[in-house]
């Protein structure tokens, strides 16, 4: 007699150095929390006075400077990534790291990446975010990529 072998339900893995985390959008919306305002918070000096009058949700298209797609993002997000977070003090010594990962993340377009990866791209040790992020708080709607 053969049995089917136990499935561990998703969500219940263990993360490891390796497991892949990207910012869950849809966790913003279920938070009841407003991500075009923490957005703003990102802006450098110039474009947060700017976006001061505009709206935040405008959609412009972006171009992807590593697979050349092509898709529509807020406006706010768009400035964020060509242009906030290539600023000096975008990310500094002093940001928070659940912060720091954050911007991370906005910098990159929000493409997955994992524990080892974000502690490099930081210099923080790798350990620290691991435990960070694999414990029952999610920090900004970071969360392991594809996990509902």
């Amino acid at each position: 007699m053969t049995t089917e072998p136990k499935r561990v339900p998703l969500g219940l893995n263990k993360p490891t150095l390796e497991t892949r985390y990207q910012i869950d959008y849809e966790w913003w919306d279920k938070s009841g929390k407003e991500l075009s305002v923490f957005l703003r918070s990102l802006l450098c000096d110039t474009h947060r006075e700017l976006f001061e009058e505009l709206s935040a949700d405008t959609l412009v298209d972006h171009v992807d400077p590593v697979t050349a797609e092509i898709r529509q993002v807020p406006g706010i997000m768009h400035t964020l990534i060509t242009h906030c977070s290539r600023q000096d003090d975008y990310i500094t010594p002093q940001t928070s790291l659940v912060n720091a990962i954050f911007r991370l993340f906005i910098a990159n377009g929000n493409a997955s990446l994992s524990i080892n990866e974000i502690g490099q791209e930081l210099n923080r040790p790798a350990s620290m975010i691991l435990r960070m992020l694999s414990g029952s708080r999610v920090f900004h709607g970071i969360r392991p990529a594809g996990e509902d």
